[in-house]
C-alpha cells in the first residue's frame, strides 16, 4: 500500500498482546493522528471500496484506535490477516508480513511518542482487515471479467460495521461472519485450511464463484452445475432429485445466470431460434425437399395479418432477403428437438430445461452438446417434483399430457428459482472435493486474471 516504513516502527511495549503503560497521555494525539490521515482522503493506489470502510470504521468510533494502544487487538488483527490462506489468498496481498515484523515491534522496543507512527498502524492494520474481509465477502474479481452475462449477485455485508462489533464479541470468528453462507464454501475452506492440496488453486478460484452468488438461493430450488453436466433439485440445501444433463457446447456455452421457473409445457412446439434456422435448418431444406416434412417443421410468416403458414415450394431458397421474413417451427411429437416436455423460466437467453428424444448421449462422458439449453435426463420426474403442489398433476397425468401431441402450459403454484453455475471442484463427503473438466475454459481465463 505505499505507507509502511521499512524499520520505523519504535513503538510500545506490549505485555500479553496489550500495551503495557503510558497510553493514556497520548491517546489524544494518536486520535488526532488517525482522523488526519482518514479526512485527508484516499491515498493513492487504494481500493476505493475499502477505503470507504475505512473511513466508516473509524468514524463509527470517534477515530479511537482499535489495535495499537492498551486494550487494543494488534496481535488477534495479524493472525486474522493470516487467516487468508483458507480463503486461497495469499496474507502477503495484505501485508501480513509486513504487520507482523511491526507488531512484533510493540513487544521489544521501550515506550514511544511517536504518534505518528501508531496512527498510521492503526490505520494500515484496519485496511487491510478491511481489504481482506471485502475479497472474502464479495470476491477479488468481477465475474464480468469471466463473460459480460456472468454477474455478481452476493449483497455487501456491512464490513466495517461487523468488524466493530467483533472488536467486543468474536474477533476471530469476523471472517467467518462475512463470508458466503453456503455450507459449501466452507468445506472448501476447511479443505485449504487443513495444509497444502494439489488443487489449491482449483478449490481458490470456484470459492471465488460462490462470492458472487447470493446467499440465499431458496429453500427450494434447483442448481445446474455446467461442468458437472448434472441437474440438482434441492430443498434447504439438502439434494432430493438428481440427475444428468446435457449443456451447450463451446460454441454455443449455457449463459451462467439465475431465473425463476413458473412453467410447464407439455407436448412443446420447438420455435426455432434465428440462429439455428439460419445456419442449419434453411440450409437442409435447401438441399433436401423432404426435409421439412421429415421433420414436422412448418413454415411461418408473420404479418400484420397474424401469422400464415408457408408451403416449402413457394419458398426461393436462394433469396436471403426473402428468408428473413421466415420462420421455422417444428410441431410436437416423439422427433420434436424438445421431446415431451420443457421448463420455463423466463430469460433474456431464451434458455430453458427441456426433454430430448436423443436419450443416448446420456452415456457420455462429454456432454456439451446443446445450442445453449439444457436437456434433462429425467424430464418426467422434474414434472412430477415442480408440480407437486398441484395433485391433479399426478404421474398419470404428466404422462399423458407429455404424449398427447396437443401443447399445454400449466402454471406453478409458486415459482422455483433455477441457478446455472460453473463449479469446475465440489466438496465432497470424504472431506475432499471431486473435480470436473473446465469446459469453457473460465478455470484458466479466471487463473489468467490473478485468482
Amino acid at each position: 500500500m505505499g505507507i509502511l516504513r521499512s524499520g520505523a516502527w519504535v513503538l510500545l511495549v506490549v505485555s500479553g498482546g496489550s500495551i503495557a503503560c503510558g497510553t493514556s497521555d497520548i491517546r489524544p494525539a494518536v486520535v488526532q493522528g488517525i482522523q488526519e490521515r482518514v479526512t485527508a482522503g484516499q491515498p493513492g493506489g487504494r481500493n476505493a471500496e475499502v477505503w470507504q470502510d475505512v473511513s466508516h470504521f473509524y468514524e463509527q468510533r470517534a477515530y479511537e484506535p482499535a489495535w495499537v494502544l492498551e486494550g487494543g487487538h494488534a496481535p488477534e488483527a495479524v493472525a486474522l490477516l493470516s487467516r487468508a490462506t483458507e480463503h486461497g489468498f495469499s496474507p502477503d496481498a495484505y501485508l501480513h508480513t509486513s504487520m507482523t515484523n511491526a507488531v512484533n515491534a510493540l513487544k521489544d522496543k521501550d515506550v514511544s511518542k511517536d504518534v505518528g507512527t501508531l496512527a498510521e498502524l492503526d490505520v494500515v492494520l484496519t485496511t487491510a482487515l478491511l481489504h481482506l474481509g471485502q475479497d472474502v465477502a464479495l470476491g477479488r474479481l468481477k465475474p464480468g471479467t469471466m463473460d459480460p452475462r456472468w454477474k455478481a449477485m452476493r449483497e455487501a455485508p456491512d464490513l466495517p460495521g461487523t468488524l466493530a462489533q467483533a472488536l467486543t464479541t468474536n474477533l476471530a470468528g469476523w471472517l467467518d461472519s462475512v463470508r458466503p453462507k453456503h455450507p459449501e464454501y466452507a468445506a472448501l475452506q476447511k479443505v485449504l485450511a487443513g495444509g497444502a492440496t494439489a488443487d489449491h488453486d482449483r478449490i481458490a478460484i470456484n470459492m471465488e464463484r460462490w462470492r458472487w452468488l447470493p446467499d440465499d438461493l431458496g429453500d427450494r430450488h434447483l442448481l445446474v452445475n455446467i461442468p458437472a453436466l448434472h441437474m440438482a433439485a434441492r430443498e434447504h440445501g439438502q439434494s432430493v432429485l438428481d440427475m444428468k444433463v446435457i449443456v451447450g457446447s463451446v460454441e454455443h456455452e449455457t449463459p451462467i445466470f439465475s431465473g425463476d421457473m413458473n412453467t410447464v409445457v407439455f407436448s412443446p412446439y420447438w420455435n426455432v431460434p434465428d440462429s439455428i434456422a439460419e445456419g442449419e435448418t434453411a440450409p437442409a431444406a435447401a438441399r433436401d425437399p423432404a426435409y421439412l416434412s421429415r421433420n414436422n417443421i412448418d413454415i411461418l410468416r408473420v404479418s400484420k395479418g397474424g401469422v400464415q403458414t408457408v408451403n416449402p415450394s413457394e419458398v426461393d431458397w436462394d433469396d436471403v432477403d426473402a428468408l428473413k421474413g421466415l420462420s421455422f417451427r417444428q410441431r410436437p411429437g416423439a422427433d420434436n428437438a424438445l421431446g415431451h416436455v420443457k421448463f420455463l423460466f423466463p430469460n433474456k437467453y431464451d434458455v430453458y430445461l427441456h426433454d430430448t428424444p436423443a436419450d443416448a448421449l446420456f452415456a457420455r462422458q462429454g456432454r456439451a452438446l446443446s445450442h445453449g439449453c439444457i436437456r434433462l435426463e429425467q424430464p418426467e420426474k422434474l414434472a412430477e417434483y415442480v408440480l407437486r403442489d398441484r395433485p391433479e398433476w399426478d404421474t398419470k397425468s404428466i404422462e399423458t399430457a407429455m404424449y398427447s401431441g396437443t401443447e399445454k402450459h400449466v402454471k406453478l403454484e409458486a415459482s422455483i428459482p433455477v441457478h446455472l453455475v460453473y463449479f469446475t471442484v465440489w466438496p465432497n463427503e470424504q472431506g475432499g472435493v471431486d473435480s470436473w473438466p473446465d469446459v469453457y475454459g473460465f478455470d484458466r481465463k479466471q487463473l489468467g486474471s490473478g485468482l
